[in-house]
């Protein structure tokens, strides 16, 4: 969380429209971080447009057949169902850019990222700021419980808002440290 995922992202589908490459983004609902509308917010204020989706098999629906590269952002709430995409994705011919966090709260793989990781030609793993000493961060902890989950769902790893985040970075030697 705060590494710069998004802003990576943003930043690599802006550079490849300069080339006139048709890009396509994806972001899931769930994603309201800074408003429900069809843009895609980096936390430094970078935006670009995209597509708002459900469920994971939309990306292969929404996909039009000239678009080369396919950018989902915020993969771990997709679920296991996006390795399957992204190797139908692949299959096609498509480049395929994802961004997610690599573990949840209590330090376990979040799922699908380890698959992804595994599958994919290059990876860029970010690292943030721990909030304690300023080291890099590799962890995100949990330090309230007051989350704003989807009660449908009833799953914390979903937490969908960051106005009042109820995380922070830390590095591994400060991550059992009190807030």
């Amino acid at each position: 969380m705060y590494c710069g995922k998004t802003e990576e992202l943003i930043r690599q589908v802006k550079r490849v429209t300069i080339g006139k490459e048709k890009v396509q983004v994806f972001k899931h609902r769930n994603d309201i971080r800074y408003g429900n509308d069809k843009k895609l917010f980096s936390h430094n204020g970078m935006f670009f447009d995209c597509e708002i989706i459900d469920k994971t098999v939309e990306i292969l629906n929404k996909t039009k057949k000239n678009t080369k590269i396919v950018a989902i952002d915020e993969a771990q709430w997709l679920g296991s169902e996006l390795i399957g995409v992204v190797q139908s994705l692949l299959d096609l011919g498509k480049h395929v850019v994802v961004t997610g966090l690599a573990m949840t709260y209590d330090r376990q793989p979040f799922t699908p990222i380890p698959t992804l990781m595994a599958m994919a030609d290059k990876v860029t793993k970010l690292s943030s700021v721990c909030m304690v000493c300023g080291n890099d961060a590799v962890y995100h902890k949990r330090i309230s419980n007051r989350t704003s989950i989807d009660p449908l769902q009833n799953d914390p790893s979903l937490v969908k808002s960051l106005k009042d985040s109820v995380y922070e970075a830390r590095c591994r030697n400060c991550f059992n440290k009190k807030p």
